[in-house]
């Protein structure tokens, strides 16, 4: 999570697939949970849990400080 635009630099300059997820997107936090849980499953660090777990928190923040801004991807 440290440095994530980079992260999507790097993988854009060697064609490697990525994936970026809006607070926008009403399926964002749901799917964001379920990628914890098989992080945790997987063995992930505590670090990346505990910093995984704080943007969760920042998503659903956003979502419910501005719900006209949330809407189903098209």
């Amino acid at each position: 999570m440290k440095d994530q635009k980079s992260l999507l630099n790097k993988c854009l300059q060697n064609d490697i697939p990525a994936m970026v997820i809006s607070g926008n997107d009403k399926l964002a936090v749901p799917v964001l949970v379920k990628y914890m849980d098989e992080a945790q499953k997987a063995g992930c660090s505590n670090e990346f849990i505990r910093d995984f777990a704080d943007v969760i928190h920042e998503f659903k923040v956003y979502q419910t400080e501005e719900p006209r801004a949330v809407k189903l991807p098209d």
